[in-house]
């Protein structure tokens, strides 16, 4: 095999920028309404503290929305013709890619007026033989906390080259 360079080894050790994102009640609303979450504790405070929150809550999935928001965001010129961002496709003597396997492990809900800093990294690059030649496997790992150091999220992303 040996499509994993040493070029794209050195790659897979460099660091990432940690992001923060502040959530606001706007940015609950606006995910909520387009996903069709209809629960008033996305949209009105009241609702919202009387079930428990100090303020709207987000719905499970949105810190996929700070992900994307935090990392993904970047000038088109630093886009690959499939979106994505540059930085993050390893130098391989291919481009072709798939999304992999992605889980997503839920913690303390995204409540407005939260700071979310999200830490991200290359968990591990590997390659396998597949049918049609090798592949490279690039498995991201991002965790996100709350202003508190408390955890809202673990994603496991991989991204599958050949």
């Amino acid at each position: 095999m040996g499509v994993i360079t040493d070029e794209a080894r050195r790659w897979a050790e460099r660091e990432y920028p940690t992001r923060e994102f502040h959530v606001d009640a706007r940015d609950i609303a606006q995910f909520a309404d387009a996903i069709g979450a209809d629960d008033p504790v996305h949209f009105d405070k009241t609702a919202a503290v009387e079930a428990g929150y100090r303020d709207v809550v987000a719905p499970p999935m949105f810190p996929y929305v700070i992900r994307m928001q935090s990392y993904n965001l970047v000038r088109r010129d630093d886009l690959e013709a499939d979106g994505s961002p540059s930085a993050d496709v390893p130098p391989l003597p291919t481009r072709r890619a798939m999304a992999g396997e992605t889980s997503l492990e839920l913690g303390d809900p995204v409540v407005a007026g939260d700071t979310v800093t999200v830490e991200k990294r290359l968990a591990k690059m590997y390659e396998k033989e597949g049918r049609s030649g090798p592949l490279v496997f690039v498995e991201m790992e991002f965790i996100f906390t709350n202003q508190e150091g408390s955890v809202i999220a673990r994603e496991s992303f991989t991204r599958i080259y050949r």
